[in-house]
């Protein structure tokens, strides 16, 4: 099985699509008339506009939509589709999800609007895991930063305003851990987001999606997209971008090749790495339930009070320590509950609820697996 990946910002390169350009005349026509400008005199001579992220994100969708094309008409269709973050919008435009042009509006209204978020940064952590990682942003006292990539078993990226960013690498570097800030011009994929993705929301919902006729694997669930793309597409924006997970689904579904669409090898190095450490998982008694986060857990049975009451201080703004300790009482019989850490701010609080959520929902699915009274009793995927 043959899986096609698109990468996302930091691929882009001067000089990329040229050729492709030159192969898909009439749909580089259409797209300039989309964005009011040349794609070609962007990828040629418009270094300095390539970084800015108004017009990475239309460059890089078309380039890698275009690319796609030539794959497939050389090679075939794949088996699945997966894109990290602008790869994504790739990704379902070419699965058919969305139409060519109605992607790429959504990609520059996107980007002009994520654009528009202003003291926002970037860094790369080279070495510990996402827990360690969660652990060093605490235990180095710069709260306010939020994991936004989990791409790899080595490689997690933190995102928070910039002044924050610059005190953790500048914290981690004497700590002698490697951190690298990126040059992006936001706090992509965390809370910072949101305001973006309320306004984002409006342009989805006006857009018609299809289902995908190649299944696409979704950043934010890291399992294939089904009726609620809008909605995932939206959440996306302040979301972590779940890659390592990602990829692991892919391995789980039995993908062997993957397949990297893009201007320079960004994520077959990430694959790489990611599939030394992977283990084939047994298949699950119970299909698995995943939570997207901008929806309330799909928790029922004995725990659905407490999963709605953990859903309800993850999104408070003012999440207090005090209501995550009366909670927590309330979830010591379910297995592997994480221990009670008092956190001093709400987004420490959010961390901890997350960790309780994501303990919480396995769980439950399996009490009501092994109860003779559920209708998942019994039943296998």
């Amino acid at each position: 099985m043959k899986a096609v990946v698109f990468p996302g910002q930091g691929a882009q390169r001067k000089g990329m699509g040229v050729e492709l350009f030159e192969r898909y005349p009439r749909l580089v026509e259409q797209a300039d008339a989309v964005l009011g400008y040349s794609l070609h005199e962007l990828c040629t001579d418009g270094a300095d506009r390539l970084i800015d992220t108004r017009y990475t994100q239309p460059a890089l969708f078309v380039t890698g939509y275009l690319g796609y094309l030539d794959h497939e008409h050389r090679h075939g269709a794949p088996t699945m589709l997966a894109g990290h973050s602008i790869g994504e919008f790739v990704a379902l435009a070419a699965a058919g999800a969305l139409d060519f042009i109605d992607a790429l509006r959504l990609v520059d209204r996107r980007a002009r609007i994520m654009a528009a978020i202003r003291d926002g940064a970037m860094a790369a952590v080279i070495g510990p895991g996402r827990d360690e990682v969660d652990a060093l942003i605490v235990r180095m006292g710069v709260d306010g930063l939020e994991i936004a990539n989990e791409n790899s078993p080595t490689q997690t990226i933190v995102a928070g305003l910039s002044g924050e960013i610059d005190t953790f690498v500048e914290r981690c570097r004497e700590a002698g851990t490697r951190a690298v800030r990126l040059r992006v011009s936001g706090a992509f994929h965390s809370r910072h987001m949101r305001p973006a993705a309320t306004e984002f929301a409006q342009a989805l919902r006006e857009t018609s999606f299809q289902p995908p006729r190649i299944p696409v694997i979704a950043n934010v669930t890291a399992r294939p997209h089904d009726a609620q793309i809008a909605d995932v597409m939206a959440a996306h924006l302040y979301s972590p971008v779940r890659w390592m997970q990602s990829v692991h689904t892919m391995l789980d579904a039995g993908v062997s090749e993957f397949v990297e669409i893009g201007p320079a090898p960004v994520l077959a190095p990430m694959i790489d790495e990611i599939r030394a450490g992977w283990r084939p998982q047994r298949r699950a008694a119970v299909a698995e339930v995943h939570w997207p986060e901008f929806a309330p857990p799909p928790v029922a049975g004995a725990h659905a009070a407490l999963a709605a009451a953990l859903h309800r201080l993850y999104v408070e703004p003012a999440a207090s320590a005090a209501d995550w300790a009366a909670l927590w009482t309330c979830g010591l019989d379910v297995a592997g509950w994480p221990p009670l850490e008092l956190a001093a701010t709400p987004r420490s609080v959010r961390r901890q609820v997350r960790r309780a959520l994501e303990t919480l929902i396995p769980a439950a699915a399996s009490a009501q697996h092994a109860d003779p009274s559920s209708p998942l009793h019994g039943r296998h995927p």
